[in-house]
């Protein structure tokens, strides 16, 4: 690298473009060197024009003066196809962070700063399929290995199995996290989340909505028991003997005792 590259703020390594090797049947990851070359701290933001089939972890940063730092660029699986002209591109964005900057809410420093201020660096994706030699060499040496003895060579074909297996695994793993850490699925998860607090905000309302309504009912239902009883407008009638027929008896033997009075008065004079 030239003297000259370090009379810039930043230095991106590699400079130029960022080289992807096949097969694009899983994760491939490539890494992307930052340097800052200058006495003050350096805030970077990474975009793309094809932002579903790459992950980038960190896409926004801080560097300190002369420090470097690395970003993760893992580009998703696809269907290669060599006769597609690709065209994703990379942007590295950098400016000097301000004295006054409050650097630790980035997002908001980048959304108050000028496009004059920034500083542009653009990168072109290159995609490779492994070479053929490569390839014949390891069919090769595969063929080799088969034409030993029977025993060898059922080991071999076992070992290579279980390997391909277990690199099958760990790149469904990879493929997963990768997936997971994408940043609209964190955001579908940030919305899910949103949700479930509504709908437990919900039911709790609901829930207090029903003690009310529980407290209410037992409070008619003590009132009903301690209230004296009223008598239906269905309900046969049925006069207490002690209410209605003992004062009668009365009446009557007290209009029997005059009349018996009356008779004798009259007999005796």
């Amino acid at each position: 690298m030239s003297k000259s590259l370090f009379d810039l703020p930043l230095t991106i390594d590699p400079e130029h473009e960022l080289r992807f090797v096949g097969p694009f049947t899983r994760p491939v990851v490539r890494i992307m060197t930052l340097r800052n070359n200058s006495a003050l701290p350096l805030v970077f933001k990474i975009k793309t024009t094809a932002p579903k089939h790459y992950c980038v972890r960190p896409n926004i940063g801080k560097i300190t003066p002369f420090r470097s730092t690395q970003v993760e660029i893992c580009l998703q699986p696809f269907v290669y196809d060599q006769q597609e002209k690709n065209k994703h591109k990379f942007m590295v964005q950098s400016v000097l962070a301000p004295l006054d900057a409050d650097l630790n809410d980035l997002n908001k420093l980048w959304k108050e700063l000028e496009p004059e201020q920034l500083m542009d660096a653009k990168l072109k994706c290159v995609f490779e399929m492994p070479s053929a030699e490569a390839n014949a060499e390891n069919t090769s040496g595969g063929g080799a290995v088969g034409g030993g003895t029977g025993a060898a060579g059922g080991g071999s074909a076992g070992a290579n199995t279980s390997s391909a297996s277990a690199e099958a695994l760990e790149s469904k793993l990879k493929l997963s996290i990768e997936d997971k850490l994408k940043p609209s699925n964190l955001l579908d998860t940030s919305e899910s989340l949103e949700a479930l607090s509504g709908e437990i905000n919900a039911l709790r309302e609901c829930n207090s909505e029903l003690r009310r309504e529980n407290l209410h009912l037992k409070d008619q239902i003590t009132r009903y028991r301690s209230s004296p009883a009223v008598k239906q407008v269905n309900e046969p009638y049925a006069p207490v003997l002690a209410e209605k027929q003992i004062p009668v008896f009365y009446i009557a033997v007290a209009i029997a005792a005059a009349i018996v009075s009356l008779l004798l008065g009259k007999f005796f004079l």
